[in-house]
């Protein structure tokens, strides 16, 4: 009777469990998160024409003879080589959205001309080249993908069913009563 109970409150709880937890994560088989990429577009103020910046390492280091590519599209429209402060300046460009690109790094821009740009536009970019480590707060596998909230419900699901199996099985331990 005692394991009875112990499998009727673990049906429960896991029952509980499921109807907690988004139905994804408890397919069957390997899965690969596919994360849509969000492609933050800077706002950069043309100088007459000008887009100037800087490159720099991971660790905030100027980078000097990088090779910095500015391309529209496909198409590789300028490309310049920073200088020993890591600066550079590509000039001639028009408004428009552009890519710029230096070894590992590549940033996509919103060049505008003169008046013309938002007041949040910068005056410069800022090329941060070599490898960017991002953490995760979960890997892959059956956890990836959930929220704080849903990791919480299901704790509290399974502390609740245990807690309830518990106080079952210490009933089923106790003498009867006449």
């Amino acid at each position: 009777m005692k394991i009875v109970n112990l499998l009727k409150g673990a049906a429960v709880g896991l029952a509980c469990l499921g109807m907690a937890l988004p139905q994804t994560s408890m397919a069957a088989g390997p899965q690969k998160a596919q994360v849509a990429a969000q492609v933050k577009i800077a706002d950069i103020a043309l100088s007459n024409g000008t887009l100037s910046g800087k490159v720099v390492d991971t660790q905030g280091k100027v980078l000097s003879g990088s090779v910095v590519k500015v391309s529209l599209g496909n198409k590789e429209v300028a490309s310049t080589v920073s200088g020993q402060n890591g600066e550079f300046a590509v000039k001639n460009l028009t408004t428009g959205v552009y890519q710029v690109s230096t070894g590992q790094t590549r940033a996509a821009v919103r060049l505008w001309e003169g008046q013309a740009a938002p007041p949040s536009a910068k005056k410069h970019v800022l090329l941060v080249n070599g490898p960017v480590t991002r953490a995760q707060l979960l890997g892959g596998g059956l956890l990836s993908g959930l929220t704080t909230t849903q990791l919480l419900v299901g704790g509290a699901v399974i502390a609740g069913t245990a807690t309830a199996i518990a106080i079952a099985a210490n009933n089923n331990d106790s003498p009867a009563s006449p």
